[in-house]
């Protein structure tokens, strides 16, 4: 029997979800290009079996559907589901959902129910046997995960209304691995830090200084900007205790003492948010308006091999590299006109765009369309593009003057042979 054409009326409808994996070494995953091979996986599946795979029924998230506020497309999924919607779901590392067994099990009881043909998983879960010990085995783990889950929080409470450490974690600079005991020598140099921040001192010249006084980390590294402003941010320097993202209060609106011994004051800890909100505020209120900057994570200096980020120098879009603001001693100045390098890699972009026969990102109009459907991308949808076409992308020195643009100083590195 023939294999029925994608899109055809005797082709039955499929929904596919899609999210990205964790980095198995080093570095943020690319949750874009990541979500876009499975998006294309999904659809070289559907078109194997003979099914249609509608944009409307594609549903992906950026996270683990642990719960709907995290996964709003994997609830989308289940409801498009139970609507009759897709008789076939395509699972993309569908092994996966064996980590996650409430999601897992509330999948398998709405495939049994609604007579769901389930594809990618490494078990046959089209079996009934099979797929009634998946669901059992799935809601075993999943009640387990939740009675844990409800034990720890009940204890991570306690914990917290009696002042108690966290336990574990990393060790914080000012204090002994577990929040036993106070380091003096770094509980000297936190209180000197609120001391120099609530006077008027920035936290980059604290970082700075820490780090020309060769004063590490409580891991031995350099200190940052953020860094500093997390330890002045940090409620556990006034021995206040945290939970759920707040400091703990009695009854009372009192503040629930924790049981190590704090660095400074409570109310040096609450003068020093003061500042910092003041601050933000003053800075907020000078800010331009917010820009895209899509190649920022493509653009690299030749100079001296670091990354260029999007920024406004002079009131103008521009990209410049990173070793101008970071705090090592040697600086590079160079950078290049944001919306001219923009429109330089987007013509590139859409030329390629318009020798493809068919789509390579989902969305994403190819051929004669490529043009006018560049026009109306997002610019996180042409950020995507842009990623998807190149792994990198060189700027060298100028060869003219600044008020003009130079496009040989500009080096586009191809993800995979161009063709065109």
């Amino acid at each position: 029997m023939p294999v029925p054409t994608p899109g055809s009326e005797s082709a039955e409808r499929a929904a596919a979800y899609c999210w990205p994996s964790r980095p198995t070494s080093g570095g943020r995953p690319d949750h874009r290009d990541a979500l876009d091979t499975q998006v294309r996986q999904a659809r070289e599946q559907a078109a194997a079996l003979g099914l249609s795979l509608g944009a409307q029924h594609v549903f992906t998230d950026t996270r683990p559907p642990n719960s709907p506020e995290e996964a709003p497309g994997w609830t989308a999924l289940l409801t498009a589901l139970r609507r009759g919607e897709a008789k076939h779901l395509l699972l993309p590392d569908g092994a996966r959902l064996d980590r996650l067994p409430c999601a897992f099990a509330e999948l398998l009881a709405l495939a049994e129910e609604q007579r769901i043909h389930l594809h990618g998983h490494p078990a046959d879960l089209n079996d009934p046997a099979v797929r009634t010990a998946a669901l059992r085995r799935a809601e075993r783990a999943c009640q387990a995960a939740r009675q844990a889950s409800t034990r720890a929080r009940k204890a991570h409470r306690q914990a917290a209304a009696e002042g108690r450490t966290h336990g574990g974690g990393l060790r914080r600079f000012g204090y002994a691995p577990g929040m036993t005991e106070v380091i003096e020598a770094e509980a000297e140099v936190v209180r000197e830090l609120f001391a120099r921040f609530l006077a008027g001192d920035s936290l980059r010249s604290l970082a700075l200084d820490l780090n020309d006084r060769q004063i590490p980390t409580a891991y031995g590294n350099r200190w940052t900007v953020s860094g500093v402003g997390r330890l002045i941010e940090a409620p556990r320097y006034a021995g206040l205790r945290v939970q759920d993202g707040g400091v703990v209060r009695t009854a009372d609106g009192g503040y629930v003492t924790a049981d190590w011994p704090p660095c400074v004051s409570v109310q040096e800890w609450e003068a020093a948010q003061q500042v910092r909100a003041d601050r933000a505020q003053a800075q907020e209120a000078g800010r331009r308006p917010r820009r895209d900057y899509p190649l920022t994570s493509l653009l690299r200096c030749t100079r001296c091999e670091r990354h260029m980020v999007g920024s406004a120098i002079g009131g103008y879009p521009t990209y410049a590299c990173t070793s101008n603001s970071s705090l090592e001693a040697e600086h590079c100045s160079r950078h290049i006109a944001a919306e001219s390098l923009e429109s330089h890699v987007a013509e590139r972009a859409i030329a390629l765009l318009e020798a493809l026969d068919e789509p390579a990102l989902d969305g994403v109009p190819v051929g004669e369309a490529a043009r006018f459907g560049w026009s109306r991308l997002s610019p996180t949808r042409r950020a995507a593009v842009f990623r998807h076409f190149f792994s990198c992308i060189r700027i060298g020195p100028s060869s003219t003057s600044r008020s003009v643009f130079d496009p040989t100083r500009i080096e586009l590195l191809p993800r995979r042979p161009f063709t065109d």
